[in-house]
């Protein structure tokens, strides 16, 4: 059994937030946009990037914080480290998830639905320009 198999089901909300998302109307933002660690000390919020969407995940910044065990994915894709299903600093700074096999998209998409209904959704990544 997969982590995702196990740990995903522990994060779906009673009442999720986005279940008419409209991609559409969302601002159009660059991973140069996203937060730096050194500026949650000061309550900046907390982004992360899955799948071109971006979340405010500063509700949980026990978990995505500072001092957090994913602090690392705080201002970052960690699209790959999802599908991965992976816990390294490293995996969660590849900004391409490409080459993932059937698993690892079937892990990525049972996370993406754990984010997309616990968190906000604020903004899209500028494929193109992704300000790096």
């Amino acid at each position: 059994m997969s982590l995702a198999n196990e740990v995903v089901p522990l994060f779906i909300p009673a009442n999720p937030i986005n279940q008419n998302l409209n991609t559409t109307s969302l601002s159009i933002m660059t991973l140069a946009d996203l937060t730096r660690d050194d500026e949650y000390e000061f309550g900046a919020r907390i982004l992360i990037v899955l799948k071109g969407l971006v979340f405010d995940v500063t509700r949980m910044k026990e978990a995505f914080g500072p001092n957090g065990l994913f602090k690392f994915y705080a201002g970052n894709d960690i699209t790959y480290a999802l599908a991965k299903g992976s816990v390294l600093e490293a995996d969660a700074r590849v900004v391409r998830a490409s080459g993932l096999t059937e698993k690892e998209r079937e892990n990525l998409e049972r996370w993406f639905f754990v984010f997309k209904n616990r968190f906000e959704v604020i903004g899209k990544i500028d494929e193109a320009n992704q300000g790096l």
